[in-house]
């Protein structure tokens, strides 16, 4: 995976008309694809064309059919958080199954913090231009706003979670923002809620788009869920956990093996995905670079993922998959079903789905010592993978059993396995089970060297 990505593309914003990758989908994003791009000044007079800007954040979220493989915010988050927690890794992969945040090279670690950067700048662009455009209706500037909030407010997410303290990049002043220091995590989470909080009042319940391929309030509500539980603020995230839950707008899939199709009522946002085929939908990274093409494992799972599913649990069977590879068998993720087609398929990449939100709302009320309210929302998850009812009766008990359901639940998926380890301080112990060299630095990322290299403001992570 190399990319040379320069310090400058994290402050550039090319305003296309509609989404290059996104032209062959305008059902998806209700925009039109002109050939042409327009200059910055240009864009926000025009409806169409502040709609084609909007709709870039959802293209440099997703995956170019033109970037390199890794060079989305999905895979990228997805792939990147599994191997460095322990979940999995390439079976080819030089490091291994010890692979760490101190084996990251330059380029990969750059891999993660650009491409968020590039968003939270093409949101500022957007914000400002649209705040400033005389040219739309008070209900669409509302709407455009309100999702480039949630974009920037996502991808602050994922920067601080992966490398603490960032530089918070609110404005497009292009000369302030190259020397900014490092933001405490603290700074950064008010940010992320007061973005989303107006993101929330801004937004409908109605999506926006066909196949909820764009935000809409439920997916301020289902992120705000999660910031709030990261910052224990328990009363807040069960809160809006419950608006989620009981918005009346989904429902867990009884079937496991279509929670992950693009018509799952269970999705509360996800985004178009795409292929090196043009004109191709429906088939995600995440199928084409974890399941093998032939007989040699590519993306295998820790034995300890595998083993760690009871008895019966229906997840093993329908969301992972072994290959029998020198006499040893070995299990991939198998969440995502379709690897590499010529022709669409029904698959799309799965940013937020209600699972979660019970597993939030859970972990909340047990916070709050209302153990029969997180027992039922355990449960609720337990017994749709065809499991009993929890056991666990006590605070301590209920969240040791929420750890091992968010595993089974949510592994591989935007590193949410490595992000609670961290949160809950559960990251030492664990990574020290897994990976015998494991350090306790290795909990954050290191800043790449080319952003430490260009901005003397910043310091880099202890450790590195």
């Amino acid at each position: 995976m190399q990319f040379k990505i320069k310090r400058k593309l994290v402050y550039l914003l090319i305003f296309p008309v509609a989404v290059i990758a996104f032209s062959s989908c305008k059902k998806y994003v209700d925009a039109g694809a002109p050939v042409t791009l327009l200059t910055p000044d240009k864009v926000f007079s025009d409806s169409l064309a502040t709609l084609g800007a909007v709709m870039a954040l959802y293209s440099n979220g997703n995956i170019n059919s033109t970037q390199p493989a890794s060079a989305g915010l999905i895979l990228n988050m997805s792939q990147m958080g599994a191997m460095t927690a322990d979940e999995g890794y390439f079976y080819n992969d030089a490091y291994n199954a010890q692979y760490s945040t101190n084996a990251l090279n330059a380029n990969l670690a750059l891999a993660v913090y650009s491409v968020p950067y590039q968003v939270v700048n093409m949101a500022n662009k957007n914000i400002e231009g649209i705040a400033g455009s005389t040219a739309l209706s008070a209900g669409l500037k509302s709407q455009l706003i309100g999702e480039c909030e949630f974009w920037r407010a996502y991808a602050y997410f994922y920067l601080i979670n992966y490398f603490g303290n960032v530089p918070l990049v609110i404005t497009t002043n292009v000369p302030a923002n190259a020397t900014l220091a490092r933001s405490p995590v603290a700074d950064v989470y008010k940010q992320i809620l007061a973005d989303l909080t107006d993101a929330k009042g801004r937004l409908s319940a109605t999506y926006p788009s066909a196949e909820r391929a764009r935000i809409n309030k439920w997916t301020a509500s289902a992120l705000l869920a999660r910031v709030y539980l990261y910052q224990k603020d328990w009363v807040n995230a069960e809160a809006e956990a419950a608006n989620v839950i009981g918005s009346g707008t989904y429902s867990l899939e009884p079937n496991l093996a279509n929670v992950f199709i693009k018509t799952s009522n269970e999705i509360i946002w996800q985004t178009v995905s795409l292929t090196p085929t043009a004109g191709v939908t429906g088939v995600t990274q995440m199928g084409r670079f974890w399941i093998p093409s032939g007989t040699v494992p590519l993306f295998v799972l820790y034995d300890t993922l595998p083993k760690t599913f009871e008895t019966n649990d229906q997840r093993k069977t329908n969301w992972t998959k072994s290959i029998v590879y020198n006499s040893t068998t070995w299990y991939y993720p198998y969440k995502y079903k379709i690897r590499l087609t010529s022709a669409s398929g029904n698959e799309y990449n799965v940013m937020f789905r209600l699972a979660e939100q019970y597993l939030i709302r859970s972990e909340a009320r047990a916070m709050q010592n209302n153990f029969s309210g997180a027992q039922a929302d355990l449960n609720a998850v337990r017994n749709r993978a065809g499991l009993a009812n929890t056991t666990a009766a006590t605070q301590a008990d209920l969240l040791t059993a929420l750890e091992h359901e968010r595993w089974v639940e949510l592994f591989t998926e935007m590193g949410d396995r490595w992000f609670n380890l961290r949160r809950t301080g559960r990251i030492d112990v664990v990574m020290k089970a897994t990976k015998p060299n494991w350090q306790p630095y290795e909990a954050l990322y290191p800043i790449p060297t080319s952003e430490l290299t260009a901005n003397p403001q910043l310091k880099q992570n202890s450790g590195y």
